[in-house]
């Protein structure tokens, strides 16, 4: 799944649909793994990150912010992903 995020993020241009699909699926994917109890609430927290990245992003796309700050972010949260899955 995190893959996915990357490969959608690292996109030129990002599929702002693709985006949206994706951060309703890790939403999904993250309270069923939380409830279920596959992951700790420490992961559930750090996975939030990448959520709220992910929102970040929409939302930079819905106001048309340039190509240039999103990239910026969408590194960002490139090694955010990184850093939580090494």
């Amino acid at each position: 799944m995190l893959a996915d995020v990357v490969d959608a993020v690292v996109k030129d241009p990002m599929d702002i649909d693709e985006v949206k699909s994706l951060r309703s699926t890790i939403s999904d994917r993250l309270v069923s793994a939380r409830d279920s109890g596959n992951i700790t609430n420490d992961e559930f927290l750090s996975s939030g990150k990448i959520e709220g990245g992910l929102d970040v992003i929409i939302a930079m796309l819905e106001n048309g912010a340039s190509s240039k700050e999103i990239r910026i972010h969408a590194e960002s949260m490139v090694e955010r992903i990184h850093a939580i899955t090494n």
